[in-house]
């Protein structure tokens, strides 16, 4: 079994984030892969004066943008009052911190983010943080050398029904299935629960399984994780089974005392949900580009490794159970847009 260890963690790196402590002024912070299937436009709409809130509710501003569409780009600087740069690394010296919001660029993320890392810029890699374990890790090893502040989460992994199930849970005696439901018609993009679950249910996933007909946009889709025993717990299965036209997520875990459930629904009130469901996430992410560290980088490592276990069950095993450590490092999933970055710009 692999077992990679990075020489230091995201709270113990060497030499002092670039804000210890919260800043005289507000953060600045480049948004990266504005334009297209991007969660920016939610984000910029919460911490911009000119978005939909009325004004920026937290300790960050978004004063630079990039996308590989320069109109695009545009158009995001002119809606929300930032400066468009013309390279991925243009941003540079400009801005404190920086957050990738786009799915299509994700292949190319750790090139992408790669500048910023080095020089010690506080990072947010957008979900599914990569398409190859051996690129997760070049930019893993390099935050971790460098000390950067390193974060990549999926907006579910915030709620605090996570942590609610988490504490509960350990009242029903020994787990015998869990199953969730996610609004969601594809893998890698917004199946969410593939990360709530584990920050519910511990990040130690053995086996992963796959079974839809097109990952991109299934008909059916459901995913099986085998979570591995501790203690007095044996491994258990937790299967999520997208459902839309149902809640967004609901979890049940069934045990041999009991069961407990959560359920997260979107307000039918625009600015409520932008409060409630996606600024969670936001302040989670400037306490990390203040320095104070979410996760471990080894547990980003593992929830990656989990999502390309499911890819490769799909699109190699036939919706087999794959082990997580048996996926091959160099090896990827199709990308949603193959052509969509070009690799001339690095």
């Amino acid at each position: 079994m692999e077992r990679r260890k990075f020489a230091l963690s995201l709270a113990a790196a060497a030499g002092a984030p670039a804000y210890s402590q919260p800043p005289p002024r507000k953060l600045r912070v480049g948004a990266m892969a504005v334009g297209e299937y991007t969660f920016w436009g939610i984000w910029a709409d919460i911490l911009s004066a000119k978005g939909k809130l009325g004004g920026g509710l937290l300790n960050m501003e978004i004063t630079h943008c990039w996308d590989v569409n320069p109109k695009l780009a545009a158009d995001f600087a002119a809606k929300y009052g930032c400066t468009a740069v013309t390279r991925y690394d243009g941003m540079l010296g400009k801005v404190d911190a920086i957050g990738f919001g786009g799915i299509y660029e994700t292949p190319w993320q750790h090139l992408l983010a790669r500048p910023y890392v080095d020089a010690r810029v506080p990072t947010y890699l957008s979900r599914p943080f990569a398409y190859r374990l051996r690129d997760l890790d070049s930019i893993l090893d390099l935050a971790s050398k460098r000390g950067t502040a390193l974060m990549a989460t999926s907006v579910q992994e915030h709620y605090s029904q996570a942590s609610y199930l988490r504490e509960r849970i350990k009242g029903v005696g020994t787990i015998k299935a869990v199953h969730a439901t996610s609004w969601s018609n594809e893998y890698p993009g917004h199946f969410h629960a593939q990360w709530f679950l584990p920050k519910a249910l511990g990040f130690d996933v053995e086996k992963v399984a796959l079974i839809t007909d097109d990952e991109r946009n299934a008909t059916y889709l459901q995913q099986t994780m085998l979570f591995r025993g501790r203690d007095s717990q044996p491994p258990f299965l937790a299967a999520i089974t997208a459902a839309t036209e149902h809640h967004y997520l609901s979890v049940n875990v069934i045990g041999d005392k009991g069961s407990e459930s959560v359920t997260v629904d979107r307000s039918p009130d625009a600015r409520e949900t932008l409060y409630a469901y996606f600024a969670p996430q936001l302040f989670d992410m400037q306490r990390t580009f203040q320095g104070e560290s979410y996760q471990p980088l080894e547990t980003i490592r593992k929830k990656t490794k989990a999502f390309l276990t499911g890819y490769y069950s799909h699109l190699e095993r036939g919706g087999q159970l794959v082990g997580v450590d048996s996926v091959p490092a160099d090896w990827s999933p199709r990308h949603l847009k193959p052509n969509w970055i070009d690799p001339s710009i690095f």
